[in-house]
């Protein structure tokens, strides 16, 4: 069972901390705080479902700051933006930055409410998605080498004989192989197949990526 999601709420100032996490949890909702976003990152796992809430103006990484870490760092956790010297400049970067929202210091409750549900809803989305993709993309590894190559010309439209010929091997063999990629892939139509492949980024190496031993017909 999957552990539930937390709100890290990250400012310097203790008062407004506070009150953040009691109204994060005033929803039923885990909330771990944070003096800085360096000390928010030292001890984060990327595994852990959730959102942040962070304040723009901290010593050290900025809220925006802390969002580019984030980015380079592939981590795709929502943020939500607090700020009381909102700027038309800041919120753009913000936003660039894929960032929930940018809420103006004193922000009403329901505003944040909002955008906590606005940003674990997002969070449960791309982790379900990522599983999903993960799942994907563990079945196709189950592929021989020489079942990839099969794979990769049914992508491309090609029939069993033109497959046959390219592979020099017999359109049994590769009729045998088709059989096993369905099989090993839980797929049951073409159709099917390469809504995986697309999925799980197959689409991007569409090329073959294996070489056929010459005038092989093992299967």
């Amino acid at each position: 069972m999957s552990e539930p999601p937390t709100v890290f709420v990250i400012d310097d100032d203790g008062p407004a901390r506070d009150s953040v996490c009691l109204l994060v949890r005033s929803m039923g909702i885990r909330a771990l705080a944070f003096e800085s976003a360096e000390e928010f990152l030292k001890g984060f796992d990327p595994d852990c479902a959730g959102c942040v809430i962070t304040d723009v103006r901290m010593p050290g990484l900025s809220g925006v700051e802390l969002q580019d870490v984030l980015l380079k760092q592939s981590i795709t956790i929502p943020v939500i933006v607090l700020t009381g010297y909102a700027s038309t400049a800041l919120t753009v970067r913000a936003m660039k930055n894929g960032a929930v929202t940018l809420l103006d210091k004193p922000y009403q409750d329901n505003d944040l409410w909002d955008a906590v549900r606005s940003a674990l809803t997002r969070d449960a989305a791309f982790r379900q998605q990522s599983m999903r993709v993960r799942e994907f993309r563990e079945r196709l590894d189950r592929l021989t080498e020489k079942e990839v190559s099969v794979l990769n010309l049914i992508l491309k439209g090609r029939p069993n004989k033109l497959m046959a010929a390219a592979l020099t091997v017999s359109e049994r063999t590769v009729e045998n192989r088709r059989r096993e990629i369905f099989r090993k892939t839980e797929t049951n139509s073409v159709a099917e197949l390469v809504r995986l492949a697309i999925e799980a980024g197959w689409d991007e190496v569409t090329d073959v990526r294996f070489t056929e031993d010459a005038g092989g017909e093992s299967a």
